[in-house]
C-alpha cells in the first residue's frame, strides 16, 4: 500500500513538473524552425508552448517571436542558429534577440490562450451583464493602447484581444476581428496563423455555448 502510494506521488510530481516546464509560447514563426527537447524534435509552429531546456534551430530565413509566461519577456529571433529556451529568457552563442516587455495585464491574458493542439474554451469567465460590458470596455482600451505601441507585424496585441473576447463570450466581435485580420494577412503574413488558430477556437466556443431557449 505504501509502495503504491509512493508511486502515485511520484507520477503526480512528474506530471506537475511537465506542465510547469512549459515556459514560453511561440506567437510567430516564419521560415524553417525546428524545436527539440525531451519529447523529441518537431517543426515549430505558431502557438506552440515550449519547455525550459528546449532548443530552437533556426534556418537562415527564419524568424521566431516568443513570450515567456513567467515575467513577460518577449523575444524576436532571426537568422540561422540555435536558441536555447531558458526559464525566463532565451540564449544563443550566435544570435541576439530583439527583446521587449509584455505588460502584466497582457501576460495574464496570454496565459489563458490555448496552445496549438489544445481544444475547448480559453477559461470562460462568469460575470453579470454590467460587469461584462465594463470588462469589454477595459479590454478594448487596453488592446488599443497596446496596439499603438507594437510593431505592425507583431500579433501579440491581437492574441491578447481575441483571447479576451472569447473569454468574455463576445463571439460576434471576435468574428469581426478575425475577419479583419484575414484581410490584413494578405499583406502581413504573420496574421494568417492568428486567423487559423482563433478561428478554430471561436468555432469550438460557439459550438459548446449553451443554447438559448
Amino acid at each position: 500500500m505504501l509502495r503504491r502510494t509512493a508511486i502515485f506521488a511520484v507520477l503526480a510530481w512528474l506530471l506537475a513538473s511537465a506542465a510547469s516546464a512549459q515556459v514560453a509560447m511561440l506567437t510567430q514563426v516564419s521560415g524553417d524552425v525546428r524545436v527539440s527537447g525531451s519529447s523529441g524534435a518537431r517543426p515549430a509552429v505558431p502557438f506552440l508552448k515550449v519547455n525550459d531546456g528546449d532548443t530552437l534551430m533556426l534556418a537562415a530565413d527564419a524568424k521566431v517571436q516568443m513570450v515567456y509566461l513567467t515575467g513577460g519577456r518577449q523575444e524576436i529571433w532571426t537568422g540561422a542558429g540555435p536558441v536555447q529556451v531558458g526559464a525566463r529568457e532565451g540564449g544563443s552563442g550566435t544570435l541576439t534577440p530583439q527583446a521587449s516587455q509584455v505588460p502584466a495585464l497582457v501576460l495574464r491574458q496570454l496565459e489563458k490562450t490555448p496552445a496549438v493542439g489544445q481544444h475547448g474554451k480559453t477559461g470562460m469567465v462568469t460575470l453579470r451583464n454590467t460587469d461584462v460590458l465594463e470588462a469589454l470596455d477595459t479590454l478594448e482600451k487596453d488592446y488599443s493602447d497596446y496596439r499603438a505601441q507594437a510593431a505592425a507585424d507583431d500579433v501579440t496585441p491581437e492574441v491578447f484581444y481575441l483571447t479576451g473576447l472569447i473569454d468574455l463570450q463576445d463571439y460576434a466581435r471576435a468574428a469581426k476581428v478575425i475577419q479583419d485580420l484575414e484581410a490584413k494577412s494578405r499583406t502581413l503574413a504573420s496574421y494568417a496563423a492568428v486567423v487559423e488558430h482563433f478561428g478554430r477556437l471561436l468555432a469550438e466556443a460557439r459550438a459548446s455555448a449553451p443554447k438559448r431557449q
